[in-house]
């Protein structure tokens, strides 16, 4: 305070010109702050609204992934599947690596591959002695984009409304007695899946995850759904992620409880699970 009052008896004896200079140092700096602040805000790129509104979950090296704390339907042997979610991707992943979008470690999932910036799905079916696998729908940056991994004992996906199953349908997924990933890093046999590199964490923006006993997309091209979500005879999972943006915790909508949880909100009766999951991951 008597630092401020001496700056004050400073400005009242200076002289008019002396007076002016300063005021008029003190407007351009003004000006220049606003000007500077002006172009950081014009410059940021805000993320737009997800086609599906409401809120959207993000997933970067802090908020790493979000998954079941037990088995995702471990009983089950699928004869078809589909996963579903609208993403936004700021920067692909780099050359060499790619990100998983939706996974379950033995039984399938869906990756953004660096390598061409492309969509690809892996899969594995009863009985094989190859991955199912499928790639190269190629995965537009900066912008909310549909993407789908379809199975029916072979392996398929599509990005806005194009793409499907490449042949051969018969089988089951095996069985999977593993939590459900949506980013993070899920394992994958690379002796059965040709999507080979460093999987690591997934960076950007994730809505809309619905996960069917079907395959509920027929190629080469289908209508892109609308809005959010909806859950029918065949949803098995769903989730809206409109919970607040500090929630651990995002709910199944299906009505199965399979609820998701942040890494770091994990229930205590899964941490043990979820420790040596992740230690084998490591390996």
């Amino acid at each position: 305070m008597k630092k401020f009052t001496n700056f004050l008896a400073q400005y009242v004896t200076v002289s008019g010109i002396a007076r002016k200079r300063f005021l008029k140092t003190i407007f351009q700096q003004l000006v220049t702050c606003i000007i500077l602040l002006t172009w950081i805000l014009l410059s940021a790129k805000a993320v737009p609204p997800s086609p599906a509104g409401g809120r959207m979950l993000r997933l970067d090296e802090t908020h790493d992934f979000v998954g079941t704390s037990e088995a995702w339907f471990p009983d089950e042997q699928f004869e078809g599947l589909t996963a579903e979610a609208w993403i936004y991707i700021e920067e692909p992943p780099e050359f060499g690596t790619f990100w998983t979008i939706i996974g379950q470690e033995g039984r399938f999932g869906l990756v953004l591959y660096g390598n061409k910036d492309t969509l690809g799905t892996w899969g594995y079916a009863e009985g094989a002695d190859h991955g199912l696998s499928a790639g190269g729908d190629p995965l537009p940056t900066r912008k909310w984009v549909h993407v789908v991994a379809l199975y029916d004992a072979s392996a398929g996906d599509g990005v806005n409304g194009k793409g499907g199953n490449a042949c051969c349908p018969g089988g089951h997924l095996i069985r999977s007695d593993k939590p459900l990933r949506i980013g993070g890093i899920v394992a994958q046999n690379v002796n059965k899946s040709h999507f080979k590199g460093e999987n690591l964490k997934l960076r950007g923006y994730i809505d809309e995850v619905r996960i069917s006993n079907i395959v509920r997309y027929k190629g080469p091209e289908w209508k892109v759904p609308r809005g959010k979500f909806t859950v029918d005879e065949h949803t098995i999972s769903l989730w809206h992620f409109d919970e607040a943006p500090w929630s651990g915790r995002f709910k199944d909508e299906s009505g199965n409880g399979y609820d998701l949880w942040r890494s770091e909100a994990m229930p205590v009766e899964a941490q043990g699970k979820l420790t040596t999951t992740w230690a084998k991951l490591k390996r």
